[in-house]
């Protein structure tokens, strides 16, 4: 449930921040190479889905520094300052390759294959909502064949 609502958070603000050039698996994607598929302890103990440091200069959602790693209140808040961070370093509402590249030139990681893995992540990674609309839909047929037996067994 956790990956679904990270995926949802991710869609929901890249659109309100105008990114929807900008496809959510991408950043999805980036949010999985950063956590190490939300299992590192600076995703565990600081909330930060994309291995952000405590900004001095621009506008944050952070709350303070753990791990030389901001921290935050919530996943959400996390998301939010990822794309204040974009925002302040002025990356463009373009398609995923120039959105990658001008995320990186403006000096996102310190890892120079840093690109060459998050395109890995990419095309390696399955979305988490195509999961949960597999588990609704057998919720509701479930639900479904339970009302019929009801009605049934009622008769």
């Amino acid at each position: 449930m956790q990956k679904i609502l990270i995926w949802l958070y991710i869609w929901f603000l890249k659109n309100m921040y105008g990114y929807t050039k900008v496809s959510t698996k991408l950043l999805y994607a980036q949010a999985w190479h950063e956590t190490g598929n939300f299992n590192s302890a600076v995703f565990k103990q600081n909330k930060n889905l994309f291995g952000m440091r405590l900004p001095s200069v621009r506008k944050t959602y952070a709350t303070g520094s753990n791990l030389n790693h901001a921290t935050y209140k919530n996943h959400f808040d996390s998301v939010r300052d990822y794309f204040e961070r974009q925002k302040y370093f002025r990356i463009s509402n373009t398609d995923d390759t120039d959105f990658q590249i001008q995320t990186i030139s403006s000096n996102y990681a310190e890892d120079t294959e840093y690109l060459i893995k998050w395109n890995t992540v990419n095309s390696t990674i399955k979305m988490p909502v195509t999961n949960f609309w597999i588990f609704a839909s057998l919720f509701f047929l479930v639900l479904i064949i339970i009302m019929i037996f009801k009605k049934i067994k009622n008769a």
